[in-house]
C-alpha cells in the first residue's frame, strides 16, 4: 500500500495514492451544526479512551470512525426538507457528471445518489510523484477522521470538479442562489479487498436501508441499477467498470 498523505486547510483530509476512496458528500444545510457538533464531541470522547486489549491504536480509531460515520449517515437518511436530489433532473445531472470524469480522473467503482447526499467509491488516477507534491506524509494514528474540510490533495481536486459544475447547474435548475453542496465531506481510504466489497454493498444498499426501495437496483440513480441494466446482476460496479 502506498504511503498515506495528509493535507491541511482547517482540518485534516486523508488521501492515499493508489487506493480506492469512499467519499460521502451532502447538500448544504442538511445536518445542523448542533447535531454535527454533538456527533463529533461523542467521537472525540471515544478517541480519548485506550484501545481494548488486543487492538492497535489504528484499529481502535478505525472502529470509532465507522461508528461516527454510521451515526452521521443515519441522520442523512432521515426525511429532510432539503432533498433536491429527489428531482430526476438533478440526480441525472450528478450521475452524468460522475461518468464524465470516470476513466479520466478516477475509476468509478460504485455510487448512489440519495435525496440529500451522494456516496461515491473511486480510485483516483494520479501518479505517485504528483500525489506527493500536494502534501506532507503523516501517520494515520495522528488524527481522527470525520466530516472534513476539503484540502488540496488529488482527491480534493476531484471533489472540486464534481461539486463546482453540478452546483452551478443545479442552482440554475432550481432557480436559487447560494451554496448547493456542503463544503466538507466524509472520506475513508479502503484498506483491503474485503473492505472494498463491504463498502460497495453499503453504498448500493443505502436506498433499501433508508426505506426508499425494496431492492438496490430499484433505485434509479445508483450503480446497482447500472449493473442490473448491463448484465442482469444486482451486484455493485466492480466487475462492470474494470
Amino acid at each position: 500500500m502506498s504511503r498515506e498523505i495528509i493535507t491541511r486547510r482547517h482540518l485534516p483530509h486523508w488521501y492515499v495514492p493508489g487506493a480506492a476512496h469512499f467519499v460521502t458528500y451532502r447538500l448544504a444545510g442538511t445536518v445542523p451544526k448542533s447535531v454535527l457538533q454533538e456527533i463529533r464531541e461523542r467521537n472525540e470522547r471515544l478517541l480519548q479512551q485506550s484501545p481494548p486489549a488486543g487492538a492497535s491504536l489504528g484499529q481502535f480509531r478505525q472502529r470509532i470512525q465507522k461508528q461516527y460515520f454510521a451515526e452521521y449517515d443515519r441522520y442523512l437518511d432521515r426525511p429532510s426538507a432539503i432533498d433536491w436530489l429527489m428531482k430526476p433532473e438533478l440526480a441525472a445531472l450528478i450521475r452524468g457528471n460522475l461518468y464524465h470524469h470516470a476513466d479520466k480522473k478516477y475509476h468509478l467503482l460504485a455510487y448512489c445518489i440519495m435525496p440529500n447526499h451522494v456516496h461515491l467509491l473511486l480510485q483516483p488516477l494520479v501518479g505517485q510523484a504528483a500525489s506527493l507534491a500536494f502534501a506532507q506524509t503523516a501517520n494515520e494514528a495522528a488524527c481522527p477522521k470525520g466530516e472534513l474540510t476539503d484540502g488540496d490533495s488529488p482527491l480534493a481536486e476531484i471533489m472540486h470538479s464534481l461539486k463546482s459544475f453540478t452546483a452551478h447547474r443545479a442552482n440554475k435548475i432550481l432557480g436559487r442562489t447560494g451554496p448547493f453542496w456542503q463544503h466538507e465531506s466524509y472520506d475513508h481510504w479502503v484498506r483491503d479487498e474485503g473492505e472494498l466489497e463491504r463498502i460497495v454493498n453499503y453504498i448500493i444498499g443505502n436506498p433499501v436501508r433508508a426505506g426508499l426501495v425494496k431492492r438496490p437496483h430499484d433505485w434509479l440513480f445508483g450503480s446497482a441499477l447500472d449493473r442490473f441494466l448491463h448484465d442482469g446482476s444486482c451486484c455493485g460496479m466492480l466487475d462492470f467498470l474494470t
